[in-house]
């Protein structure tokens, strides 16, 4: 007689947004002991960037770890539609039929998409879609196509560099709140383990949590190089405070938030969850950012890598 197939079932909850999305990392983050795991999308009411990069890169590290993958209440889900938008079906190999049109994305969300060798064209598509026309200078939101450029193309030159696994990236633009939200993720070793593995040896008893507080310092780097390498995250973190927005990274168990009263709190994600990999994911004001060149400024001075006395300098691509 043939044994039963034991499945590890994961309920996706119905809001994995800004509230949400700690607790969906938690659930996702659990020990599994089984080579089977069913993900339940039938209760899924609304799912930001952040939750999507993380969703796609944690079902390749499953099926990277040799673990099928099973989906189910996709046609009881009330956003199956807006997942097929976004891509997220298709990037985890789930082929449906679409009963919609398809339309232009531009001005509101980047579908999810895989972090390749072209980091550049990665940004150029990201900051084209939720700034239309920006890469303009004397266009309005010429500020706002910059700062995506740049978040994204450190972000994710850094899953490149230094995970070791696969990244996914995604945002999107919300015209009735004004914000835009980008998150990357991946499905690598973690930032702990990166400074672990070139030998740093402040690193040896460090927790997740302690790990990401130690990579927004200025000129920390896994590669090893204190010189002039590791300051793409410190300054996305400074951006982020100059520009009164809000930061999420989680890495293994630790999690750091940033919030607009320029708050930085580090925790471990409940029930002693283990996010395989990093996800950064920030969420700001479209208006916030008229002038690029003066945030970036601001930002390497309270960071430290620049003097105060020293004139902006036009940013260029």
């Amino acid at each position: 007689m043939a044994s039963l197939r034991t499945f590890h079932r994961i309920v996706l909850p119905a809001q994995i947004n800004a509230r949400g999305l700690l607790e969906f990392l938690a659930l996702i983050g659990q020990p599994i002991t089984t080579d089977d795991v069913l993900l339940d999308f039938s209760g899924l009411q609304r799912i930001y960037p952040a939750g999507i990069t993380a969703l796609v890169a944690i079902i390749k590290h499953w099926e990277r770890s040799g673990r099928r993958v099973h989906f189910d209440g996709l046609q009881q889900c009330s956003i199956t539609a807006y997942l097929q938008r976004l891509e997220v079906l298709s990037a985890c190999g789930i082929a449906m039929p679409e009963e919609f049109r398809r339309f232009e994305s531009t001005a509101k969300f980047v579908p999810v998409q895989q972090i390749g060798v072209d980091v550049t064209g990665l940004g150029n598509a990201m900051a084209s879609c939720v700034a239309p026309g920006g890469d303009d200078m004397d266009q309005p939101l010429s500020g706002l196509y910059d700062l995506v450029w740049y978040v994204v193309t450190e972000m994710a030159n850094n899953v490149r560099q230094h995970s070791g696994g696969i990244g996914f990236a995604s945002a999107q633009v919300t015209r009735a709140e004004g914000f835009v939200r980008l998150a990357l993720a991946d499905n690598g070793k973690g930032i702990l383990r990166s400074f672990q593995d070139v030998g740093l040896p402040w690193s040896r008893d460090m927790t997740d949590a302690a790990a990401i507080r130690k990579a927004i310092e200025p000129r920390v780097s896994s590669k090893g190089s204190p010189t002039n390498e590791g300051v793409g995250l410190t300054l996305v973190t400074e951006m982020a405070r100059q520009a009164k927005s809000w930061l999420l990274i989680v890495s293994g168990r630790g999690v750091l938030t940033l919030s607009p009263d320029k708050n930085i709190e580090c925790r471990e994600l409940h029930g002693g969850a283990n996010y395989p990999g990093t996800l950064v994911a920030v969420t700001f004001l479209q208006t916030v950012v008229q002038d690029f060149a003066a945030l970036l400024t601001a930002a390497k001075v309270e960071a430290g890598l620049l003097h105060r006395h020293n004139p902006t300098t036009r940013f260029e691509r």
